[in-house]
């Protein structure tokens, strides 16, 4: 009884790291509806795929050839592409298969990219011709309407300045791109308040939760006074390749102006 007990334990435990194995590669495409006001009428339905915290996985072939057919204007890397030990080979095909839309690209850094051989990785960015925003801005005009795309550095490797990124913050509709979220709390809060939306990442909304217990809260859409910031639970993973109660996602967002709400604003495919 007590060796059968005992192999029930390690079949479980067993099953158990099975299930979060599968989570960790079960890709989620998150689609949704991001609505403003303030967004220019030029950019009404601007349709953005974000990307956040790849690591070391390869993207998943089925779930690319799904996004293929979708309208997708511009896409958004928020850090972390990739980790010590990772092949160039793979960040290379991964970028490949973000340029199948032929649409503008833009990066920022993550922790784990500047971890190790960063300098390979900015010359690969390049040479793959992605936008690398290191506090630093793109601006995006339409019918005389623009939209300003603001990228900050990686906090923990190189200091994040907001008032480098966007000196002046005059466009007319601002996008903040962060991987490390927490960095907010510490910005000018008379240029966050001219900033309309934030991308952020790295938190891999916990990775690993039970219940409501976890390092970090769980991603989504929130208001952070009078910016709407969305944080992505990433790709990837680190450390282990397992997940609990978070999910390994990639973001299809529209931003539209229209005030009321669709059915079906967020949904999962």
């Amino acid at each position: 009884m007590y060796l059968m007990a005992i192999g029930l334990t390690a079949l479980c435990l067993m099953g158990f790291a099975f299930y979060m194995f599968y989570i960790a590669h079960h890709d989620v495409i998150d689609v949704r509806t991001i609505r403003d006001p303030l967004l220019p009428e030029a950019f009404n339905g601007l349709t953005i795929f974000f990307i956040s915290d790849i690591h070391r996985r390869s993207l998943n072939i089925k779930t690319m050839n799904k996004l293929s057919s979708m309208q997708v204007d511009l896409v958004i890397i928020g850090g972390d592409l990739r980790e010590k030990g990772v092949p160039f080979s793979r960040t290379k095909a991964n970028l490949q298969l973000l340029k199948q839309w032929q649409a503008p690209i833009y990066f920022v850094w993550g922790n784990n990219d500047y971890e190790s051989d960063y300098l390979v990785l900015q010359d690969l960015l390049e040479k793959e011709s992605i936008h690398i925003l290191a506090n630093s801005n793109d601006i995006i005009e339409r019918q005389n309407e623009t939209i300003q795309f603001v990228g900050l550095d990686c906090s923990e490797y190189r200091e994040a300045r907001l008032d480098l990124a966007a000196p002046n913050m005059m466009e007319d509709y601002s996008i903040l791109i962060t991987h490390n979220p927490t960095i907010l709390d510490t910005l000018d809060s008379t240029r966050m308040s001219k900033v309309n939306l934030v991308l952020g990442g790295h938190t891999h909304g916990g990775q690993i939760r039970f219940g409501p217990l976890g390092y970090y809260t769980n991603g989504g859409l929130k208001h952070v006074g009078t910016s709407t910031v969305f944080i992505s639970e990433g790709y990837g993973y680190t450390l282990l390749p397992f997940r609990l109660g978070t999910k390994a996602e990639c973001h299809l967002l529209t931003l539209t102006n229209q005030a009321q709400p669709r059915l079906n604003d967020v949904q999962q495919i």
